[in-house]
């Protein structure tokens, strides 16, 4: 036996494995195995082209053989598309490992590494049910970036926390580029704690040093260019708005939400998509500005599924006591029985909206972004979340439902107010100061000077 070979041997046989690993992944392995062991949530963010899946199934193939009869899990979106990965990555690792040390099992998502088992996971299904009676030692989070945000809420709280509860370990590792949907919990819960800990690192294209500048270029011009959505998010592993699956694309904060200064006049107006016993309910209160030619949502109002409609209609009406203005019209996306209800029973008119060609009704109101024509005011929480991070469904026929955002509840109640708002001139009219049956005489002018009355006089037009 050759001395490369027994050297070889001796790190498999005490779970040394880095010298397996390529230059870009060196830095990127070094900050997780040098991260004391209460860093129980590491975030790193990474670039594509650093091999970030081989680099997980191999630290997870160290952690099997480092740690005896210990249960190790990779898990990523689909369970099919995590082995698949995994699969070719470790048939990768263990090309040169000594014979039986790892094993794939009768299952296609086991591997078993010494006395340790390796397993693969998905979102879609029950992962802490699959371990139940094991230690499972350590988890490492697959790509993210198109994973549904509530399977992965679910997964991590439900799932793989109870899993961790007895771990001598109990880490958590992601190597990922970010999601696409802003509001994913990933980005709104798991990097802030990743930050708590220390332990959150981003690696860039930019940090990828074996990259040469023809790679480089290549990758670039894939994406579109530099500035582009996919480049900024799958190369720079920025969070950025990915424009393809978002109902209001041309949102932005910066823009259309700012502290809103009423008009003297206008034609207020409540706009509530009720949810009933699946959605939220969210109403709206708002005005047409003519002056500026804007539309203003001034308020907001929310309600989980199954909420009465007295406490809903009660907390309608404090929001438009709160303001004090005199409501013009109530619209409401209800059914028949109940607006008949809400008549009848609760003195509570409304007029229902037209709900014909929904997908134009999104456009124009993605348009209304674009030309500037909505302002929202920044106590709306629940609707600038919905605005900034609301998605189609996959086949873009509805409105994508999650968790935070219900069925996408603050678009559809802005999306019926934007299209029954009432644009016409409320300023009222005033009246001249003099009249015949032939002539009138412009209000502008001075009383005091005949003068310039005589000069006012215009024939009057029937």
């Amino acid at each position: 036996m050759s001395l490369k070979i027994e050297i070889q041997n001796h790190l498999w046989s005490i779970g040394e494995l880095g010298w397996k690993l390529w230059p870009q992944q060196i830095p990127i392995y070094n900050t997780i195995r040098g991260l004391p062991i209460d860093a129980i949530t590491i975030a790193i963010l990474c670039s594509r082209q650093f091999g970030k899946s081989y680099l997980g199934a191999l630290m997870a193939t160290e952690d099997c053989l480092q740690n005896p009869d210990v249960t190790v899990l990779i898990i990523g979106p689909t369970i099919k598309q995590t082995v698949d990965i995994v699969y070719q990555s470790i048939r990768k690792i263990q090309f040169d490992a000594p014979a039986g040390l790892i094993k794939r099992t009768k299952s296609e998502s086991r591997w078993q590494i010494g006395s340790s088992e390796l397993v693969v996971g998905g979102f879609d299904i029950n992962n802490a049910t699959r371990q139940r009676g094991k230690t499972l030692y350590k988890v490492y989070f697959e790509e993210l970036v198109d994973s549904d945000p509530d399977d992965y809420d679910d997964t991590v709280k439900s799932d793989i926390g109870p899993a961790l509860t007895h771990s001598t370990c109990g880490q958590i590792i992601y190597l990922t580029t970010p999601p696409k949907i802003p509001d994913h919990p990933f980005l709104t819960e798991t990097v802030p704690e990743a930050e708590q800990y220390g332990s959150l690192f981003i690696y860039t294209i930019d940090d990828n040093k074996q990259l040469n500048q023809q790679q480089y270029d290549a990758c670039v011009k894939r994406c579109g260019g530099k500035d582009t959505v996919e480049f900024q998010r799958e190369y720079m592993c920025r969070v950025v708005r990915d424009k393809s699956i978002l109902v209001v694309p041309n949102f932005s904060k910066e823009r259309h939400v700012s502290d809103i200064a009423l008009p003297q006049h206008g034609k207020y107006q409540v706009t509530t998509d009720w949810g009933g016993v699946r959605d939220k309910t969210c109403s709206l209160l708002h005005v047409y500005d003519f002056l500026s030619d804007k539309d203003l949502i001034i308020d907001e109002r929310v309600h989980e599924a199954n909420t009465d409609t007295t406490t809903i209609l009660a907390s309608i009406r404090d929001m438009e006591s709160t303001h004090g203005k005199e409501i013009w019209l109530n619209c409401a996306d209800v059914p028949g029985q109940l607006q008949v209800d809400l008549n009848d029973l609760h003195g509570y008119s409304i007029i229902v909206p037209p709900k014909d060609d929904w997908k134009s009704a999104c456009n124009n109101l993605d348009v209304g972004f674009v030309e500037d024509k909505i302002m929202i005011n920044p106590r709306c929480k629940f609707l600038i979340e919905s605005c900034n991070s609301g998605t189609f469904n996959k086949l873009r026929t509805d409105f994508a439902r999650t968790r935070a955002l219900g069925h996408c509840d603050g678009l559809a109640a802005l999306m019926y107010g934007f299209r029954t708002q009432n644009r016409e001139n409320p300023w009222p009219s005033r009246p001249n100061s003099v009249h015949s049956d032939r002539f009138f005489i412009p209000v502008s002018k001075s009383d005091n000077d005949l003068s310039e009355l005589a000069k006012g006089l215009q024939p009057r037009r029937f």
